[in-house]
C-alpha cells in the first residue's frame, strides 16, 4: 500500500525508527518535531494519514489535531494519536479532538503497521465512496438540466405549434386583408423575436409587380414606393429556391444580388417567397434577431410554416375578394331589374345602401358589420322582383290583397338569398327592414331590441330615402324635415339611429 503519512513526535528516535520501517513498506514520509511544524506541514505535504503524538512543543497534540480537523471538515485523513500518559484519559481527549485511533508507547511496529493499514484502507474507501457519490450528483445534476432543457424545448415546440395552429385557423379565417397582414407581422414579430418584418405581394394576378403591404420595425413610407419584379429578378431566384435566402449571399445571379442588396439597406436580412401552386404571390423579408443571435433551425422552420400558412390566407382573401366582386356585380344586375319595373325608385336602392354604411361608419360598428349592413342595405327590396309589375306602377291606392302582396317582399327577398352563402349575413336584414319597434311591423310583428341593429339601420336609411325622394302622391321633404318625421315616429324607428343620421345631415355628409 502507498500514501504521504506524516509523523509529529518530539523524539527523533520515535521518529527514526517509523520512517525507515514505513518507508520500507512503500509509504513517502514527512516529519515534524513540535505543532506549528505539524501544521506547516500538514498544509504542504497534503498526507493521506498522520501519526500525532499527544505531548509536543508549542502546541501539544490536541491543539494540533483540533487544528488538522477544521482544516478537513469532511474528517477524511485519518489521526492516531500516540502517548506514554493514562490511555483512558488521553484516548477520550483524542476522540474529542477528532482523532481515529489512539496508540500507547510503548508500542509495537506490527501493531502501528496494521492500524495505520486499516486506516487507509477506511480512508480510501471513504474517498471511492465520496467521488462515486460526487460523480452521481454531478450525473443527476446533468440530468436534471438535461430535463429541465429538454422540457424548455418541448414547451417551447408545444407552444409554437400551438401559436402556428392558431395562426393557420386565424389566417384561413381572416378575410380582410388588412387584418391578415396585421396578424401575420405579429406574429413573425412575436415567435421570432425579429427587429424588422416587410411583406410585398400581388393582389391581382394580372401584377407585373409585387408592392409592400405592410411590415413592422421598417420605414414603411419609402417601402411603399419599392416595385420588385415577379418575372426577374429576386422573384425568379426566390421561385427557384423556394426556400429562404440569405440575402448577403454570394450565390444569387446579378439582377437578383442588386435587388437583395437594396433590401439590405432597409435592414432586412432574409428572403422567403410566397409561392401557391407553382406561382409566386409575393415574398417576405426579415432582418435580424433583437437579441443579435443567430435564427436556430427550429426558429427557421417555423418561419417558413408561418409564410406557408400566409401565403394560403392571403390567396384565400384574394379568391374571396374575386368572389365578392362577383356578387356585388350580381346584386348590381338584379337592383337594377327592380328599379326598371319601378321608375318612381330608380337609383333608391344605391341610396339606401349608402345611407346605411355611413350609419353604420358613424356608429363605429365593425367592419365586418359594415359589410353586412352595406349588403343588407342594397338587397332590401330585392323581394320586389316577386311582386308584379302591375301593382308596382299603380297610380291609384293599393287593394288589400296588393298591399298583402306588396308586404310579402321582405320575406320573399329572404328566401331568394338565404341559400347564398356569402349573402346569409343580410339575410336577417332583408327579412326585418319593415319591423318597427312597437311590434305592428311585417312580417314577423318583431319588437324593440327583437329586431337586429342592422335591420334598425336600414329601416331608417330606407324611410329617410322614401321621404327624401319625390312620389307620384305627393313632392319631396326636405332633409331636415325628413329627421323631423322620423323623430315623430319613435314607436316605429330606433331614435339612436335616428341621431347618427340627424348628425350626418348636420355636418353636410348626406346632401339632397
Amino acid at each position: 500500500m502507498s500514501g504521504n503519512i506524516l509523523l509529529v513526535d518530539d523524539d527523533p528516535n520515535v521518529i527514526e525508527i517509523l520512517s525507515e520501517s514505513l518507508r520500507s513498506r512503500g509509504y513517502d514520509i514527512e516529519s515534524a518535531a513540535d505543532g506549528e511544524q505539524a501544521l506547516a506541514a500538514y498544509d504542504s505535504f497534503a498526507p493521506d494519514l498522520v501519526v500525532l503524538d499527544v505531548v509536543l512543543p508549542k502546541k501539544d497534540g490536541f491543539q494540533v489535531c483540533d487544528e488538522i480537523r477544521a482544516r478537513d471538515i469532511h474528517r477524511d485523513v485519518p489521526v492516531i494519536m500516540i502517548s506514554a500518559n493514562s490511555i483512558q484519559d488521553s484516548m477520550l481527549r483524542g476522540l474529542h479532538a477528532g482523532a481515529q485511533d489512539y496508540i500507547k508507547k510503548p508500542f509495537s511496529l506490527k501493531e502501528i503497521h496494521a492500524k495505520i493499514e486499516n486506516h487507509l484502507a477506511q480512508a480510501h474507501r471513504k474517498k471511492n465512496l465520496c467521488e462515486q457519490n460526487l460523480m452521481l450528483e454531478d450525473q443527476v445534476q446533468r440530468g436534471q438540466a438535461d430535463y429541465m432543457r429538454i422540457n424548455r424545448e418541448l414547451k417551447k415546440k408545444v407552444l409554437d405549434m400551438r401559436s402556428l395552429f392558431g395562426l393557420s385557423q386565424d389566417l384561413n379565417r381572416l378575410r380582410d386583408p388588412e387584418e391578415l397582414i396585421h396578424v401575420f407581422c405579429l406574429t413573425v414579430v412575436g415567435q421570432l423575436g425579429v427587429s424588422s418584418v416587410g411583406l410585398f405581394y400581388a393582389f391581382n394576378e394580372a401584377d407585373d409587380y409585387l408592392s409592400y403591404i405592410g411590415g413592422s420595425g421598417v420605414s414603411e413610407t419609402v417601402l411603399q414606393s419599392v416595385r420588385l419584379s415577379r418575372e426577374i429578378g429576386l422573384s425568379r431566384f426566390l421561385l427557384g429556391k423556394q426556400d429562404i435566402i440569405k440575402l448577403s449571399d454570394e450565390g444569387c445571379p446579378d439582377d437578383a444580388k442588386r435587388e437583395a442588396d437594396y433590401m439590405i439597406r432597409f435592414g432586412f436580412d432574409y428572403g422567403y417567397p410566397l409561392v401557391v401552386k407553382s406561382s409566386l404571390l409575393g415574398m417576405v423579408f426579415i432582418g435580424a434577431k433583437v437579441n443579435c443571435q443567430d435564427y436556430a433551425s427550429d426558429e427557421i422552420d417555423l418561419f417558413r410554416s408561418i409564410c406557408t400558412s400566409a401565403a394560403t390566407g392571403l390567396e384565400n382573401s384574394r379568391l374571396y375578394m374575386e368572389l365578392q366582386s362577383t356578387y356585388l356585380s350580381t346584386i348590381k344586375v338584379l337592383v337594377s331589374t327592380i328599379e326598371a319595373k319601378d321608375a318612381c325608385t330608380r337609383g333608391h336602392t344605391d341610396r339606401v345602401a349608402e345611407y346605411a354604411k355611413m350609419i353604420a361608419e358613424a356608429m363605429r360598428l365593425s367592419k365586418r358589420d359594415i359589410e353586412i349592413v352595406s349588403f343588407g342595405a342594397a338587397l332590401h327590396d330585392i323581394g320586389k322582383l316577386g311582386v308584379y309589375e302591375n301593382i308596382l306602377n299603380k297610380p291609384g291606392e293599393l287593394t288589400e290583397q296588393e298591399w298583402e302582396i306588396v308586404r310579402s317582399h321582405p320575406e320573399v327577398g329572404a328566401n331568394i338569398i338565404k341559400n347564398m352563402k356569402f349573402l346569409e349575413a343580410a339575410c336577417d336584414l332583408v327579412r326585418h327592414h319593415h319591423e318597427r319597434l312597437d311590434g305592428k311591423g311585417y312580417p314577423d310583428h318583431l319588437k324593440g331590441n327583437e329586431i337586429s341593429l342592422g335591420a334598425r339601420i336600414v329601416a331608417v336609411a330606407d324611410s329617410f330615402d322614401a321621404m327624401t325622394s319625390d312620389r307620384p302622391y305627393r313632392r319631396a321633404y326636405s332633409l331636415e324635415e325628413s329627421i323631423v318625421q322620423l323623430k315623430k315616429q319613435s314607436e316605429k324607428f330606433d331614435q339612436n339611429v335616428v341621431s347618427y343620421i340627424e348628425e350626418l345631415v348636420a355636418v353636410g355628409k348626406i346632401k339632397r
